[in-house]
């Protein structure tokens, strides 16, 4: 019997689709709220009901990436600019 996994570092991917994609998707929530181009109910609505459907395809594309970098990469870009539009918006509303 063989012992190679279907997956190359399964607990790496794991991690990603565990903790990361559920931390991504809560990122992206007020994230998207500063680039919507709708009204104030819709700019909070829409991203809160997208929120099930990003973080499914975050869960699905953990486990079906050719490298197990891959996932890591794109979630922490995706928080990373999330996060700069996120403190933009605020540094905005000081000012």
């Amino acid at each position: 019997m063989s012992t190679q996994s279907t997956f190359s570092r399964p607990r790496v991917r794991l991690f990603c689709a565990v903790i990361l994609s559920l931390a991504t998707a809560t990122v992206l929530i007020p994230g998207m709220t500063v680039y919507m181009p709708l009204n104030k109910a819709d700019q909070i609505a829409m991203p809160i009901l997208l929120f099930p459907f990003i973080w499914c395809a975050l869960v699905i594309y953990c486990y079906m990436a050719k490298k197990w970098w891959q996932p890591l990469v794109l979630m922490l870009g995706l928080m990373g600019i999330h996060g700069a539009l996120i403190a933009y918006q605020l540094l905005m509303a000081k000012a």
